[in-house]
């Protein structure tokens, strides 16, 4: 993943994030957001996404 944030959209960014189960990945905020504010949408994310039997994560 990338160390620094990678240029999108104008006003939005790639960033690193860590889901609450502890999974990372990359999703795109606003340009400039926090990283603490980047974890809780990517909660958000995590919790809005269905279940997928295969998957593994994610709310149950």
């Amino acid at each position: 993943m990338a160390e620094e944030p990678v240029p999108a959209r104008l006003g939005v960014e790639m960033r690193d994030a860590t889901f609450p189960d502890g999974t990372k990945g990359v999703i795109t905020v606003k340009a400039g957001l926090p990283q603490d504010e980047v974890d809780a949408v990517a909660a958000r994310i995590w919790a809005e996404t269905p279940a997928r039997a295969d998957a593994g994560h994610g709310p149950t």
